[in-house]
């Protein structure tokens, strides 16, 4: 029978340190490889914050330049007064089209108005309960319609191919000096919401603007989130200011936008969009 005379293997003391070794290595490479995964997440915030600013910038620098002039307003104003603590709207309504009229506005009844046709310019027509809007000097010309400047269509019809009468139930307020004639479509407000940007329509025109939290509860309310990464202190700088409107020159909406990304990080951006203002 055959018995080995000398057995190899590892102490106790190898083993372990064996396992140390091992162990620090796997610290390290969990440490390399969380570093690595946490530069990556913080980068992809960053481009997410830059191309959230810039969606939000194009977008309302869009939709602002059709806005019907001086329909625009705002929730609140001004820092002082608290009310801008937590939410902040910017209102106005965006005309479909425009055309020019060709008579005087009749101050009695039938109240019709001849104007330009729009299939001139490949423009949509009209449709009945249409709102048309004529020399608004403010915002309360186009909101309250008591003002008799902005009223519904009633009719509708081509008096020639080139010319078309509008019918309205009564008569509009005043004389337009270049007689612009506005077709309007519904309101749109943009509402700062803590750290939101949201984007509201179909809820029609109201005499006193709507906030956010009164916009939420209206029945039909499309309710669209624009950016999540808004970081603005409203009570010390507002997200939107609007410029003193005058009708000499376009109105001009200030944004100043701060996008928070990455707890700690912080990109401010200042923007002006010029409306045109001259009704």
């Amino acid at each position: 029978m055959y018995y080995a005379k000398n057995k190899y293997g590892f102490t106790l003391v190898e083993l372990l340190l064996v396992m140390v070794i091992i162990g620090i290595l796997a610290v390290t490479s969990f440490s390399f490889i969380g570093a690595g995964f946490n530069i990556y997440n913080q980068g992809v915030k960053r481009q997410e914050a830059v191309a959230q600013s810039r969606f939000i910038l194009t977008r309302l620098s869009k939709e602002l330049r059709h806005a019907t002039p001086n329909s625009l307003r705002l929730s609140c104003d001004n820092v002082s007064n608290g009310a801008c603590s937590a939410q902040q709207c910017l209102e106005f309504t965006p005309f479909l089209s425009a055309t020019h009229y060709t008579n005087y506005l009749p101050t009695t009844a039938p109240f019709n108005v001849s104007a330009v046709n729009f299939a001139l310019n490949n423009l949509s027509e009209p449709q009945v309960n249409d709102w048309v809007s004529i020399y608004p000097l403010s915002s309360r010309d186009i909101y309250d319609e008591a003002q008799n400047k902005r009223l519904q269509v009633s009719s509708y019809s081509a008096l020639t191919s080139e010319l078309d009468t509008w019918q309205f139930s009564k008569a509009f307020a005043q004389e337009s000096p270049s007689k612009r004639l506005y077709l309007l479509s519904q309101p749109v407000s943009f509402c700062i919401e803590g750290s939101s940007l949201y984007r509201y329509s179909g809820y029609g025109f109201y005499t006193s603007q709507l906030n956010a939290a009164s916009l939420q509860v209206l029945a039909g309310v499309k309710r669209d989130l624009m950016s999540n990464y808004i970081s603005n202190d409203l009570t010390a700088r507002l997200f939107f200011t609007l410029g003193n409107i005058t009708l000499e020159r376009s109105a001009v909406v200030n944004i100043y936008a701060q996008m928070g990304f990455n707890d700690t990080e912080q990109m401010s951006i200042s923007h002006e969009v010029h409306v045109p203002n001259v009704p």
